[in-house]
This record gives structure tokens, C-alpha cells and sequence, in this order.
């Protein structure tokens, strides 16, 4: 591997980086300064979260880079490979006394076998939100760049090596499933698809998946992009031994006031400006078979569900995914992450 190409001078642009990502086809660039001293690593995914948020492609890529990036001092492939794996990345440098690079490490992912996964992408919603956008198309055809959101879904799931992959319908129905079938004829025919005679909800259309031969499930929604990878989670939900294991999103609220406690009578305490932390559902869960033998064909919301099963006794884990995650559940959001990919 020429480590050289992955590369660039510390005082670089975000949008010359995004160039350079394109021209090697990599994720990930390590800036350097003139004696070749590692700085700070940057992949696409910093970029991208980085640009959502209001940065420019001409401010500073040193500005958003990681600089507490991961790396190594002694030559073990078994070593990176334990830490790409400890820490989901999957590119980890080798660095000599003084900072530069002798070597990169490339996590290479083995070839899985989810015979035994099924995915369903819940993509019936009306998208009332991303109006006037979804007057002609629906939600999930909408392009993000050249690629329509259900496409870099699918896209992604069949890099990975995913291949029963079904599709709840509701709202224009018919455009979604010619689309599907034509570009995916290997994935996709009419059994692949849950027509929804009316609105099922977010999780309603498990329901016609409770007796497939699929012992795990997949729910994902069409309306949401990530980078997570789903045979770590799926790893992560055997190894647990879930029923049920709920990706979350950790986030930040900076609150701008003082923020008191207070009891009937008395104020307790005062935090000034606090940073609350908490997690949110990404719109992806992962179910077991077993888990909706005794689902009814109604409507039904993924929070109703997961609060059901809670109060079961169900065996309900979450992965906490700190990676990449955007929802595109409006018309801001949509125009956002459109000029982000440069659509």
C-alpha cells in the first residue's frame, strides 16, 4: 500500500480532502505537516457531520480533524486488527518516533453469511413533512445527490452481503417497487414486497414477516442514512443474546440558561449552561422471529412495540452507534444533506 496517497498537508481545505478522498477512493486521510508529522486523521464521515452542521468546504480540515486519532508504535497486524475492532475503524497507521507513517493497516472484512438475516425497510410513509418534495415522488425516491435515499439503503446492504431484503409499502407504491425491481432484478420480485392496504405505522408491517424462515430481522427506515455496520451489530445482538436490540444516537443539548432544581418550597441547586446527554432511536432494530409470533395485523408505531415487549419481559438490548447518522424527516433536513452530497 503507498501510505503517500493517503496524505495531506495539515493547512488543506475540507474540500480539497474531499477531493482527494474521491481521487484514491478511500475513507480516510491522515493530515501532515512539512516534516510529514501526522497531525490528525479525517474520513468522509467527519466531513459529512462536520458539513450538516454549518462548517464550509473552505474552512480548515485540521479544524474538524480527529487528533487523539488511534495509531500504533510496534508492527502487529494482530494488534491493529484488535483495535479496529474495539474501535470500529478500519484504517490504523504505524507510526515511527518521530510522528510519520511506516505503514497503514486496512481492516479486510470477511465475507459473512446472513442466509439467515432477513431486512425490512419500512418505506410506506406519506412524507406530509417533505412536502412539496414528496407530491410527485415518495418519500424514499427522493435524491440525495444521484442516488434516491431507498437506493443507498438497499446499496448498502448488498455491499454487505445482504440479499432477503423486503420493502413495506404504502404511499405511491407502485413507483417504488418498478424502480426496485428494475434496478435490483437478482434482490427483488413481487414477493419481496408488503403493500400495505393502509398505513401500518413504523412497525405494523412486522406483522407479515412473523412466519418467514428468517430466524433475525432487520427493520430499517427509509429515511435515515448512516455508516453503520451491520454485521458488528448483528454480532453484538447474538453475543447478548437480544430478542430485540434498538441502535441508539447519542446527543448533545447545550442549554443556554441557567438550570435550577427545585423541590415544593425550596430551590436546590443551579447548573449554569448545562450540556444535557441522552440517547435517541436511530429507526433501526433488530428482531427475533420468535418475538412476533403473537404481533396482530394493525397499525402500530416502533415505540409501542419496543415498550410492549419491554413489559413482557422481553430480552430488549441497544447499540449505541456514534457514527454517522442523519435523518431526513423534513424539507430542511432534505435540502441540508442535498447540498452536502451535492445534489
Amino acid at each position: 500500500m503507498n501510505v503517500k496517497q493517503f496524505m495531506i498537508d495539515e493547512n488543506s481545505s475540507i474540500l480539497e480532502c474531499l477531493k482527494k478522498l474521491n481521487e484514491i477512493g478511500g475513507k480516510v486521510l491522515f493530515l501532515v505537516d512539512r516534516n510529514f508529522k501526522v497531525k490528525g486523521s479525517l474520513t468522509d464521515g467527519d466531513i459529512r457531520r462536520s458539513l450538516i452542521k454549518g462548517i464550509t468546504l473552505k474552512d480548515s480540515a485540521y479544524n474538524i480533524a480527529k487528533k487523539d486519532f488511534i495509531f500504533l508504535r510496534k508492527d502487529s497486524e494482530h494488534e491493529a486488527k484488535k483495535l479496529m475492532e474495539r474501535y470500529k475503524i478500519k484504517y490504523i497507521p504505524l507510526l515511527d518516533s518521530k510522528g510519520r507513517i511506516m505503514k497503514i493497516y486496512q481492516y479486510e472484512k470477511k465475507k459473512e453469511d446472513f442466509s439467515k438475516i432477513a431486512v425490512l425497510i419500512m418505506a410506506g410513509g406519506k412524507g406530509k413533512r417533505l412536502l412539496p418534495f414528496t407530491e410527485i415522488k415518495p418519500k424514499p425516491l427522493l435524491e440525495i445527490g444521484n442516488t434516491s435515499l431507498i437506493e443507498r439503503i438497499i446499496d448498502t446492504f448488498i455491499l454487505e452481503g445482504f440479499k432477503n431484503i423486503y420493502v413495506s409499502l404504502n404511499y405511491k407504491k407502485e413507483m417504488i417497487e418498478k424502480k426496485l425491481i428494475s434496478k435490483y432484478p437478482d434482490i427483488f420480485d413481487n414477493t419481496s414486497f408488503i403493500k400495505e392496504k393502509r398505513p401500518l405505522g413504523t412497525a405494523g408491517a412486522l406483522f407479515y414477516l412473523r412466519k418467514i424462515e428468517e430466524e433475525t430481522i432487520i427493520v430499517h427506515n427509509a429515511d435515515i442514512i448512516n455508516d453503520i455496520d451491520f454485521s458488528t451489530l448483528i454480532k453484538f445482538h447474538k453475543k447478548n443474546k437480544n430478542e430485540i436490540t434498538s441502535v441508539l444516537i447519542p446527543q448533545k443539548v447545550e442549554i443556554d440558561y441557567g438550570v435550577v432544581s427545585v423541590d415544593k418550597k425550596s430551590l436546590l441547586d443551579i447548573f449554569e449552561k448545562p450540556t444535557l446527554e441522552f440517547f435517541i432511536l436511530s429507526g433501526i432494530n433488530l428482531f427475533q422471529r420468535d418475538v412476533l409470533k403473537n404481533l396482530k395485523e394493525e397499525s402500530k408505531d416502533m415505540d409501542e412495540l419496543l415498550n410492549k415487549k419491554i413489559k413482557e419481559g422481553r430480552k430488549v438490548g441497544y447499540y449505541v452507534h456514534d457514527g454517522f447518522w442523519y435523518d431526513v424527516g423534513n424539507k430542511e433536513s432534505y435540502e441540508r444533506i442535498s447540498r452536502v452530497y451535492g445534489g
